[in-house]
């Protein structure tokens, strides 16, 4: 009989803790969700930051964001601010912090314009991917490379060749007096370089090699050459030279 009193006085101290710590839950879910509820409509976003912006002014980054001083600061989710901005061929990563203060601090990483893409006889600037970042609307000088007539949907292989040579140029260094280079040619054996005026063949593959081949016979062409039509380099082991107008 004592065992028995003992054991249902366990059980019932049992029951006692489980209903107030029911009871202690269900507060705490009560007041975590009033609180939400609270921040979601009553505090509104008073300050808007951009960090690292080069290219992409405030304006712009409004238009794209689609989020005003004074909306509610959680009616609108991170995921969907970052969606929004990464919409722009500008904007390759997103950071997004939001502050009870009302604050969202947003860091951009703009892409960097690798070259110049001249399509249909318009200039666009191109990321090292080859993706188009947007028409330059008052054309000027600018010491990029220039890819001139060569298509991205077209002419995929010798776009795809054209960014390698470019990438080339850039990790060996490689500069022209006058700041560019212009690239030509619709099939990727027809990749042609302008250097200084001199058109020289490159076509595919191969273009390290390709270069330090250029660089060996270099002096060599000048002295020997007054005027040169082109260099044809898609000869293994060759530096072709055809003088102009011979």
């Amino acid at each position: 009989m004592y065992k028995k009193t003992k054991y249902q006085q366990q059980k019932n101290k049992k029951k006692i803790i489980l209903f107030f710590s029911l009871i202690i839950l269900i507060i705490m879910l009560g007041v975590t969700t009033w609180l939400f509820l609270y921040i979601k409509h009553n505090i509104y976003i008073k300050e808007i930051i951009f960090i690292g912006n080069q290219h992409l002014s405030r304006a712009d980054l409004y238009k794209i964001l689609k989020v005003n001083i004074n909306d509610p600061l959680f009616g609108i989710s991170s995921t969907h601010i970052y969606k929004n901005l990464i919409t722009s061929p500008w904007i390759k990563e997103v950071r997004i912090r939001k502050e009870l203060s009302g604050k969202i601090i947003i860091q951009i990483s703009e892409a960097i314009p690798s070259a110049i893409l001249y399509k249909s006889k318009k200039p666009y600037f191109i990321d090292s991917s080859g993706v188009i970042l947007e028409e330059i609307a008052e054309p000027s000088f600018f010491f990029l490379p220039i890819i001139r007539e060569i298509d991205p949907l077209n002419n995929k292989n010798a776009y795809r060749e054209a960014l390698l040579l470019i990438s080339i140029l850039k990790e060996k260094k490689i500069m022209s007096y006058s700041g560019q280079f212009e690239i030509t040619g619709k099939y990727p054996d027809e990749l042609t370089i302008k250097i200084e005026n001199i058109l020289v063949k490159f076509g595919a593959g191969n273009y390290e090699q390709k270069f330090e081949r250029l660089e060996k016979v270099k002096e060599e062409i000048k002295n020997k050459y007054n005027a040169i039509d082109y260099i044809d380099l898609r000869f293994s082991d060759q530096v072709i030279v055809k003088p102009l107008n011979q």
